[in-house]
């Protein structure tokens, strides 16, 4: 098995050794933050970002985490794959009149499963970012904590996935976000003085880059002209504002796309499922639970 280190020319760092307690290990460490500093050569633009961004203004901007992400989009992955299935199921009943209904009780407990998970399990909160004060809000199990931007630590790391005995399947990349107990701010006591939290997580080592730079373009520079056309669906707020100006018929197409690839957009504006922000940080910015 051939390794490399990673791409960009952030220092090494230890910071995973100094954990209690790790669920997983990662390698090659590079420290990101701080001081919070882009990566040479790579794009910081908001294009195809809109999946990991929750909400953004001038004041504040709510990231989605690597969990959040894959909740969003695995009820369209498997809408889409029982599409496929029903239909082949269908088509075999023509000539097995029992065929629809093995497919349906092959699959249909995995699909009810599903939407039975997403809609139980609480969502998670996303990362905060405060430009206005200069702190990053983050909830971990219970736990709050206020991290000043200027001691923000962020690293980049990378592991190996595996298939079957011993075979190398592909690399998969990690942006973590460290948490440090001099940070708590409300909620439980953190039961370690350091935890960390994934922010990203994929198997292309630019897309972790290109996250990171849109995140300190925004806390440096603030909404630029272009994130508001990429930025434009977000969420199911912004959505319906985007379409409203759209023809009725367009509209209608607009919203069956999204119920068919993207159910849990609406599911995550009223469940009752859900984490949210404390008093404290309620007592900031106001009511504004973003997923």
């Amino acid at each position: 098995m051939k390794d490399s280190p990673l791409k960009c020319d952030f220092p090494e760092t230890d910071l995973e050794q100094l954990l209690e307690k790790k669920l997983y290990r990662t390698h090659g460490a590079r420290l990101a933050s701080p001081p919070a500093r882009k990566v040479a050569g790579v794009s910081d633009s908001s294009e195809k970002m809109e999946h990991g961004v929750a909400f953004i203004s001038e004041r504040f901007m709510d990231i989605r985490t690597a969990f959040l992400k894959f909740r969003g989009a695995q009820l369209g992955i498997v809408n889409l794959f029982m599409i496929v299935v029903l239909a082949l199921g269908w088509a075999a009943s023509l000539f097995y009149s029992k065929a629809l209904l093995a497919v349906l009780v092959a699959f249909g407990p995995i699909w009810v499963a599903i939407y039975l998970f997403e809609i139980v399990f609480p969502l998670t909160l996303p990362v905060r970012i405060d430009r206005k004060d200069g702190f990053v809000y983050v909830g971990h199990r219970g736990t709050f904590y206020r991290i000043p931007w200027d001691e923000l630590e962020v690293t980049f790391s990378y592991n190996w996935q595996y298939l079957g005995s011993g075979v190398v399947w592909e690399r998969q990349y990690y942006a973590h976000l460290f948490m440090r107990e001099k940070h708590y701010f409300c909620g439980k006591h953190p039961r370690m003085p350091l935890q960390r939290k994934k922010i990203s997580s994929g198997f292309k080592e630019e897309d972790m880059y290109r996250k990171w730079n849109f995140i300190v373009r925004y806390y440096n520079k603030g909404l630029i002209e272009e994130d508001a056309d990429h930025l434009a669906v977000i969420n199911f707020d912004s959505l319906r504002k985007d379409i409203a100006s759209i023809s009725t018929g367009k509209r209608i197409v607009e919203y069956f796309f999204l119920i068919l690839l993207m159910p849990t957009m609406i599911w995550w504006k009223l469940t009752p499922f859900k984490y949210k922000w404390p008093k404290e940080i309620d007592g900031i910015f106001g009511k504004a639970n973003n997923y």
